[in-house]
């Protein structure tokens, strides 16, 4: 029942989220910050619950990113909720973030410069030639929740918040092999020299929660 519910409160908070985005028009609020920490606060809850694992790489030289981290961190989760949702029968996530120096030869909606490059792959079904160039598209969605579709927003919003960011999303997949994302975003600079990227700080687990139910 734990389980059931943290997985419903996981999916409102998600659904939530992105209609935020799209009242808001998704304006972003940044910050220069280095992605390590955040990526494994965004990782942690997509995974909870789950028979699947992440393993992490993440560059202790990485650059610091100018990114809005509540919309960075919502695009992380749908991606891993998506690898997640790809492995039904559990698997590993692999998370990379390291620096990279793009070209427009290599990516054409990119301008040459450098960026941070985080990597999401999984090990799932894959997604079929006909259908990867429709992924990004608003409301198109291939997936089953039971009895209902997907809404088919979820990679869209990602899409648009990391274009809004100045960066990119990236996708390679084969069928029965996985599927790799690639989300490029403006660095902003290299690291002072002995500066490293840490892991986030523990937080105290205090706080009240409270539950409401209509059913005695």
């Amino acid at each position: 029942y734990l389980e059931d519910a943290m997985e419903a409160c996981s999916s409102a908070s998600s659904l939530t989220a992105q209609l935020v985005t799209f009242a808001k028009g998704g304006a972003p609020v940044r910050k220069a910050m280095l992605l390590s920490g955040l990526i494994q606060e965004s990782v942690r809850p997509a995974l909870s619950g789950s028979n699947v694992r992440c393993e992490y790489s993440l560059a202790e030289d990485l650059w610091m990113a100018e990114v809005d981290a509540g919309q960075i961190g919502q695009v992380i989760r749908g991606m891993v909720l998506n690898a997640r949702e790809a492995m039904p029968q559990g698997g590993v996530i692999s998370v990379r973030a390291e620096n990279v120096v793009g070209s427009v030869h290599e990516h054409p909606s990119l301008p040459t410069g450098e960026y941070v490059r985080v990597s999401i792959a999984d090990q799932g079904t894959g997604i079929a030639k006909d259908v990867l160039p429709k992924i990004f598209d608003p409301y198109y969605s291939t997936k089953h929740r039971g009895d209902q579709k997907g809404m088919g927003l979820g990679l869209t919003i990602c899409h648009a918040v990391v274009q809004k960011h100045g960066g990119a999303i990236a996708v390679k997949s084969e069928v029965g092999i996985g599927t790799t994302f690639d989300i490029y975003l403006p660095a902003t600079g290299k690291l002072i020299s002995g500066e490293k990227a840490s892991a986030p700080v523990g937080v105290p687990r205090h706080g009240r929660v409270l539950i409401m139910d209509d059913e005695e």
